[in-house]
């Protein structure tokens, strides 16, 4: 096709009108002018041919996937139109489709913000469903005493805790680049626009669309752990900083609704608390990661604080350009007179400067005052050069600057101005403090009792301990950063340490007596020990583990300076890896209901910690469910959970959207707080105790049979996905597998990350759903009214619901005709074609039983939004995926010239960076 008319075709393709906000179906809309505007890009920079290769391999799919689904035919005609071209041909298709979904992303993402929008404007004074309206709304019809309710909010405690990950396909660079092109996206909504504003928004698009096809979205080398953490700045910078403020005025609005305030949010002090608590593993996370040191953790804490401040100078020097309250309009108390004229002395020069440009307006002094110490605050806590006297000395210090201007506002009748934007700064600051998110060191108990070992036998202190690849040196040196960390921000910006894969008390000790030896008479760390529950064993002997920690000698002492408080973390990941998904649920549920027993006979406040990853096989899926699902008592009032990978660019994209995440979470939490329900989710946990232990054995029991007792099954995990060539990649900074390097990549060592993301990039997506259909057809099967009772748990167990919808939803991402091709790459023996002839058996098995128990007669039939999405991405992800097939192909089949193997490598890291936007998750 010439370019001429390549461009032409393009061209046509652009939706005019698309501005009209009033669009029969403007998501549709978007999706179709990106993808037009992408045409035209793509026959500018890459010419006509390539461009109608990406058309023919478009069209190739959508036909495959508008016939039944056993019918090959169409599948046949994608393979033979892409083994026609040469690796350049491809590696163009591939940035194309990957680029494609980076675009109808956004595209979704701002069809997300504007359905949000449109359901509320619609919806009743309690709001929309799973938001904090709804839950103090329900809380009020449920009688809740308004004491009851002061109590709950005293101790809301709401802890997201971002998290590294091992397979994120995203680089910073492109992660900005989309922000860009959503903001330009979103003006299309307004309705004001003009036919020239509207010319200009599709050339700007053009222009960003152009960047973004010439950004490289594979990374040339591996990222530094601080290249993650400037990674998740995108995030706190452009979105959570900004959403924070808004979720706590929705709950202040919320409670002025419903009779727990006397009058409008901003027209009073506010009784919504500053309930959240933002933290991080970026940077404090070394287990099984040499990379993670002592000095980055400390530039990890520079980091943050040069970002949360200069935030808060923003905001400072925004603030004093809008209260030019002058003292002729508003007599200012003596005493908040005396504070600024006391201030303004300690800095003559800004003094000078306020004096000339706001006199007689002594709010924008102080704002003058707080930007100045601000910036010397950042000065000292960053290491740059500057001054640094007279700076904060911690957050209260700004804080207290603020509510002293805020007493002094409303002395005068400015109370609005004091409840408003000024109140906005103060939850910031009560929120993020002058560390932005509390850093949470992890290490795994191994490396510790190995320290410990070499500490105390003298042992070489600078020697790798065994298969850990760190040194003994490098732990005491971890213990004294947390201290010179506390001593400059503050004991809650690194408020605990995380031990991984605890199985006794000793593993949890052992940090006190290497704390002891890395500073020695020093007072003992204000730091809480975090055991991690990971294992299938650690999880059954939970409520032994817990009351041998507490009754500990050597913790006791401990656990009281810690005011009887204690934290356990639950591992969703490893536990799902080892026994399978339903099986872990299971394990996980009753781990929750004794290690709240324990605590609650010892009179220990217990906080449980999920690490939930993104995908369905490491414990993801609708957080708010999760929440209200879980076991009882094991809430009560706090949740700490991690965000990890492609779930924090889902679900805080935006404020707007970071809200609706949080507001959902806030909900699940006041919810699961109430009084009665403990005892309600107890009763339904007694109730079908017995069917769910049936089930979760029997899961389990197939599960184990063929991922660790077939001989066969990892050679074939290993030949049917792109497991290996992923390890290899330069995606993460953290090694796909714990262990020694060089190791090879096995199942034992393998983390539960890299293994979910191989088998979401081979379409199988086996972690989600192994194992459950045998475990409910042979219940069901056992007795007369086996299906009949799997029904009714389904509807009356808000846990089992839980469970199968999750279950639902990680079928509805696997797609058996594709993973039918990559199981090729294993071979046709007879033991591999058994292995995936068994994995197609259970999928039809389990598709089977979840329909017979829901009564619905396909996916996703309950969820339009996802399977929508799903529907709107598959044909294009199918052409990826093709493509992923062919290039393992090549590097597999071995005689390739260098150049040929780079094209090769080239095309398979495009392939699993475009197949995870496409499905939207990396593992």
């Amino acid at each position: 096709m010439p370019r001429s008319t390549a461009a032409e075709t393009a061209r046509r393709a652009e939706p005019k009108g698309i501005g009209s906000a009033h669009a029969r179906d403007p998501l549709a809309r978007e999706v179709k002018l990106v993808g037009a505007l992408l045409g035209q890009v793509i026959v500018e920079q890459e010419g006509a041919e390539r461009f109608e290769l990406v058309e023919q391999l478009r069209r190739a799919a959508i036909r495959r996937r508008a016939g039944p689904a056993d019918d090959t035919t169409h599948l046949d005609d994608l393979q033979a139109a892409i083994r026609g071209h040469d690796t350049d041909d491809l590696l163009a298709a591939a940035r194309a489709f990957t680029a494609y979904f980076l675009l109808i992303n956004l595209a979704e993402e701002k069809h997300r913000v504007r359905s949000l929008r449109h359901r509320e404007r619609s919806s009743t004074r309690d709001g929309l469903p799973e938001s904090i309206a709804d839950a103090v709304s329900r809380l009020a019809r449920a009688e809740t005493s308004t004491a009851e309710m002061r109590d709950m909010l005293d101790g809301l405690l709401l802890r997201p805790v971002f998290t590294a990950h091992p397979t994120e396909a995203r680089r910073r660079t492109v992660l900005v680049a989309q922000r860009r092109l959503y903001a330009l996206l979103d003006r299309f909504d307004d309705p004001r626009l003009t036919r020239t504003e509207d010319a200009d928004l599709r050339r700007r698009l053009r222009e960003e669309i152009s960047i973004l096809w010439q950004t490289s979205h594979a990374r040339t080398q591996r990222p530094t752990p601080l290249d993650e953490v400037r990674a998740a700045m995108v995030f706190f910078d452009q979105t959570i900083f900004r959403a924070i403020p808004r979720l706590y005025r929705a709950l202040d609005t919320a409670l002025v609704d419903r009779g727990r305030a006397t009058a409008a949010s901003g027209a009073r002090r506010p009784a919504a608390p500053a309930y959240v608590r933002w933290g991080s593993w970026i940077g404090g996370d070394r287990d099984g990661h040499p990379g993670v040191t002592a000095e980055t953790t400390r530039a990890t804490l520079r980091i943050q604080a040069d970002h949360v401040l200069h935030g808060y100078r923003n905001v400072a020097d925004r603030l004093q350009q809008t209260i030019a309250v002058g003292d002729d309009r508003a007599m200012l108390p003596p005493d908040y007179a005396r504070r600024i004229t006391r201030d303004l002395r300690a800095l003559p020069e800004l003094r000078a400067s306020l004096d000339r440009r706001f006199p007689h307006q002594p709010y924008r002094q102080a704002f003058g005052i707080i930007g100045e110490r601000i910036e010397r605050t950042r000065t000292r806590l960053t290491g740059r050069r500057g001054p640094r006297r007279h700076g904060y000395g911690s957050p209260s210090e700004l804080r207290d600057d603020l509510r002293a201007m805020q007493a002094a506002l409303v002395s005068h009748g400015a109370d609005r101005v004091a409840w408003g934007e000024v109140q906005d700064l103060v939850w910031q600051v009560e929120t993020f403090g002058f560390h932005l998110a509390a850093l949470e060191v992890r290490q795994h108990a191994d490396v510790h009792a190995a320290a410990l070992e070499c500490a105390t036998s003298g042992g070489d202190l600078g020697e790798p301990l065994a298969g850990s690849g760190t040194t003994a040196d490098e732990v005491l040196a971890t213990l004294r950063v947390i201290r010179e960390i506390h001593a400059n921000f503050g004991a809650e910006a690194l408020p605990r340490h995380v031990v991984s894969f605890t199985r006794t008390a000793a593993d949890v000790t052992n940090l006190l007596a290497l704390d002891a030896i890395a500073s020695p008479n020093a007072e003992p760390l204000d730091l809480d020990l975090v055991p991690l529950l990971e294992s299938r064993d650690a999880l059954t002997g939970a409520r032994d583990l817990l009351r041998g920690l507490f009754t500990d000698p050597v913790y006791r002492p401990h656990l009281e300076r810690r005011g009887m408080r204690q934290e356990v973390m639950l591992g969703y990941s490893d536990s799902n890896k080892e026994s399978g998904y339903l099986s872990a649920a299971w394990s996980l549920y009753r781990a929750q209901e004794e290690l709240v027993a324990v605590a609650r006979e010892e009179g220990v406040e217990l906080t449980l910690f999920h690490g939930r990853g993104g995908t369905i096989g490491r414990g993801g899926g609708p957080a708010n469910r999760a929440v209200l699902a879980q076991a009882g008592g094991s809430v009560g009032g706090r949740l700490a959970l991690t965000e990890q990978g492609e779930v924090i660019a889902e679900r805080y994209p935006s404020p707007v959207i970071a809200q609706r995440h949080l507001e959902q979470l806030t909900n699940a939490v006041l919810l699961a707080s109430r009084s009665d329900h403990a005892a309600e989710t107890a009763l339904q946990a007694e109730r079908w105790r017995a069917l769910m232990d049936e089930l979760a054995d029997l899961a389990e029991r197939a599960y184990r049979q063929l991922i660790w007792e077939d001989p066969e099954f990892e050679a074939y995990f290993h030949a049917a996905t792109p497991i290996d060539e992923i390890s290899r990649m330069e995606l993460g900074s953290r090694p796909a597998k714990r262990g020694s390097a060089g190791a090879p990549p096995g199942l034992e060592q393998l983390r539960a990350i890299p293994w979910v993301f191989s088998w979401s990039q081979s379409r199988t997506n086996l972690p989600a759903w192994f194992g459950v259909g045998a475990a409910l057809t042979a219940y069901a099967e056992g007795r007369a009214d086996g299906r009949d009772g799997l029904a009714a748990a389904y509807r009356e167990w808000a846990f089992f619901r839980s469970v199968i919808d999750n279950v639902e939803l990680g079928l509805a991402l696997a797609d058996p005709i594709l993973a039918a091709r990559y199981a090729t790459l294993a071979g046709d023996t007879p033991p591999m074609r058994r292995i995936a002839e068994a994995i197609e058996r259970e999928r039809i098995r389990t598709l089977d039983e979840l329909m017979a128990i829901t009564g619905r007669r396909e996916l996703l039939e309950a969820s339009p939004r996802f399977r929508r999405s799903v529907e709107l991405r598959t044909p294009y992800v199918d052409v990826l995926s093709e493509l992923q097939v062919l290039a393992l192909e090549r590097l597999r089949g071995g005689s390739l010239s260098a150049t040929e193997r780079t094209s090769a490598e080239q095309l398979l890291q495009l392939t699993v960076g475009g197949v995870a936007a496409g499905l939207q998750h990396t593992g």
